[in-house]
């Protein structure tokens, strides 16, 4: 076993991960992890579990700890991959200037599109529209009912910003607006009316993309 594992690193070393099946690729990692299993079979197990490379390595550790053999060390190894690639990739918000939609969506898919849990966040602009600061209003399950307009003033004028862009996840949902989100939105820009700020945006984000409630014509 130990040289079929040596005989793998050794074909990174070589040329890295082309050629490499996805098994191949996944056995590799988890030599790091279980240093006395047979990685070959676990591997398998998992990419037959959640159907490939890519689902598996965006699974939370406790559903990657339903199959039989992974253990917490593992899964953490496991999750952490793609969380890591995705930090590396995301740029530094403070010197992002926000010139257009597209500019938002490139930024939203490295930030939110592999988070597992719902994240309602507002996006702190100046009067450039440069980012200045990225504020959670909610974490995890989030009710609409329970993001209050408070929440969002407060980080507003902590960071005196002049526009705001809301984003929200949906975790394995459909990339539209609800109701909810409509009507939470339209209160919000009411409020930003009122008291000096601009509400510019509210973008939905899931696996499959980016959604824009003003290009839909919701705001």
């Amino acid at each position: 076993m130990e040289g079929h594992r040596e005989r793998l690193r050794q074909r990174f070393l070589r040329a890295g991960i082309r050629g490499f099946t996805e098994r191949e690729s996944l056995e590799l990692l988890l030599t790091y992890a279980c240093p006395r299993k047979d990685t070959r079979l676990l591997s398998a197990a998992l990419l037959e579990k959640f159907g490939g490379l890519s689902s598996t390595l965006r699974q939370s550790p406790a559903n990657l700890q339903t199959v039989e053999g992974v253990g917490p060390q593992t899964a953490v190894l496991i999750s952490l991959v793609l969380s890591i690639a995705h930090q590396s990739a995301a740029p530094e918000a403070k010197k992002i200037k926000i010139t257009g939609p597209e500019v938002v969506r490139e930024y939203l898919c490295s930030r939110l599109g592999n988070q597992r849990r719902e994240r309602f966040c507002a996006f702190l602009l100046d009067q450039d529209n440069t980012l200045l600061s990225e504020a959670d209003l909610e974490f995890g399950t989030v009710d609409r009912a329970t993001v209050h307009p408070r929440n969002l003033l407060e980080k507003v004028i902590a960071h005196n910003a002049t526009g705001v862009i809301l984003v929200h996840n949906h975790p394995g949902g459909r990339l539209e607006a609800s109701p909810q989100d409509v009507s939470l939105t339209k209160a919000l820009s009411r409020l930003g009316d009122e008291l000096g700020f601009r509400v510019l945006d509210h973008f939905i984000v899931t696996d499959s993309g980016v959604m824009s409630l003003r290009e839909r014509g919701l705001l």
